[in-house]
C-alpha cells in the first residue's frame, strides 16, 4: 500500500486489546534482550524557557523482529487537565525502514496508557515474592491503566490507593466497581506502604514518597515517574536495583539525582529488565529481598502496539480509515 493511513484513537482501541498490549510490551522487551531493537535514549524538549510549561519526548526506535522503525512523541501540558484533556498526549510516526515511507500517523494516547499499565504487570511477573497487597501512590489515568493491566495477571487482595487529594482517592476507588479485591484508601503514604508486597509510584512529584523503613523484607518498589519518588535510602539500603533501560533510566526518573551525586551508578543496577525477560540475567533469586526497579519508560513497546493496529487495519482493507497520499493529494 502506497498511501499512508491517519489512524484515531478510537480505531486503535479498536483493534488491540490490553492483554494484547501487555503480551506487546513482554514481546518488545525480550527483543531488546536479544539484541533485536534498535533505540537511542529518548530526548526532551523542555519548553518552559519560553514561557510554555510544557515537554515533550521524542523516542525513535526500530524492531527487526517486526520491520517497522518509527518514533513516539509523547509530552505533559499542564493546561490540558483544565480544559478536560489528558496531561500526557501521545501521537506515533510509523515508517517503512527501507525507504522511508510513511506507513502511518497515529493518536499514541491509549497506546501509552495501555503500555505504561502494562510494565508494571511484566515487572511483577519476574521481580515480586508476592502480589497480595499491591499498593499504588498517585491515583491518576496511568495509575488506572497500571491496575488494570496487573489485575490481569496477578492475584491482588487488597489494593491500597494513595494520593495528597482525598477526591482523587475516592474517585479511583470508585473506577474498579467489580473488582474481586478489597480497595482502600489511605490518607498517608506511610500507611500505604508498611506491609505492601508490591508499591507503586506513578506521580508527577519531585518528592521522597518511599521511604526504607516503611518496606517490608520481600518489597518490591517500582518507581514510574519523571522525577525522585523515593527517598535515597531505599536505593541504598534495598538488595537489589533493577531498571528498564540503563542508558535514560540513570538520566531521568527516581535514579537521576542520585546518579548526579554519585549515590546510584551503572555498576549499582543488578540488570536491566530485558535482560531478565530474555533469560540472560535472573530476576527475584530471594523471596526475602527487598527489590528497587526503576521503569522510565520506553518507546519501542508503543511501536510494537501500533504496529498490531497497522496490520490489523490493513488486514481488514482499512475501512473507515483516512488514507493520503505524502507525495500527491487526498
Amino acid at each position: 500500500m502506497d498511501r499512508s493511513l491517519v489512524i484515531t484513537n478510537a480505531q486503535v482501541q479498536a483493534h488491540v486489546t490490553l492483554e494484547e498490549a501487555i503480551e506487546c510490551v513482554e514481546d518488545t522487551w525480550r527483543w531488546h534482550g536479544e539484541g533485536e531493537v534498535v533505540m537511542p535514549p529518548k530526548i526532551t524538549t523542555d519548553m518552559s524557557e519560553k514561557g510554555i510549561p510544557n515537554w515533550f519526548n521524542s523516542m525513535p526506535s526500530y524492531i527487526h523482529p517486526l520491520d517497522m522503525a518509527g518514533i513516539k512523541v509523547v509530552g505533559g501540558y499542564l493546561e490540558n487537565p483544565k480544559h478536560g484533556l489528558p496531561f500526557i498526549r501521545s501521537n506515533l510516526m510509523l515508517l517503512d525502514p527501507h525507504n522511508g515511507r510513511l506507513r502511518a500517523l497515529m493518536c499514541g494516547d491509549w497506546i501509552s496508557d495501555a503500555r505504561t499499565g502494562a510494565q508494571p504487570a511484566i515487572a511483577m511477573k519476574y521481580l515480586a515474592a508476592r502480589t497480595d497487597v499491591l499498593t499504588v501512590i498517585g491515583a491518576g489515568q496511568q495509575a488506572y491503566y497500571c491496575v488494570s493491566c496487573i489485575a490481569r495477571l496477578h492475584h491482588i487482595r487488597q489494593l491500597r490507593v494513595c494520593d495528597i487529594r482525598p477526591e482523587a482517592r475516592a474517585r479511583f476507588a470508585a473506577r474498579f466497581p467489580e473488582a474481586d479485591f478489597e480497595i482502600v484508601q489511605c490518607a498517608t503514604n506511610r500507611e500505604g506502604c508498611e506491609g505492601a508486597d508490591v508499591i507503586i509510584t506513578i506521580t508527577t512529584a519531585n518528592a521522597p514518597l518511599v521511604e526504607e523503613a516503611w518496606c517490608k523484607p520481600g518489597c518490591l518498589v517500582l518507581t514510574m515517574g519523571s522525577f525522585t519518588e523515593t527517598a535515597d535510602d531505599v536505593a541504598l539500603r534495598f538488595d537489589k536495583l533493577f531498571i528498564d533501560h540503563a542508558a535514560q533510566g540513570l538520566h531521568r526518573g527516581n535514579f537521576k539525582e542520585m546518579a548526579d551525586r554519585g549515590i546510584v551508578t551503572r555498576d549499582s543496577i543488578e540488570a536491566e529488565l530485558p535482560a531478565v525477560v530474555c533469560g540472560r540475567h535472573p530476576g527475584r533469586t530471594n523471596p526475602e529481598d527487598r527489590i528497587l526497579c526503576e521503569l522510565v519508560g520506553m518507546g519501542s513497546p508503543d511501536l510494537c502496539i501500533a504496529t498490531r493496529v497497522y496490520r490489523a487495519l490493513l488486514k481488514e482493507g482499512c475501512q473507515g480509515v483516512l488514507s493520503i497520499d505524502m507525495m500527491g493529494e487526498e
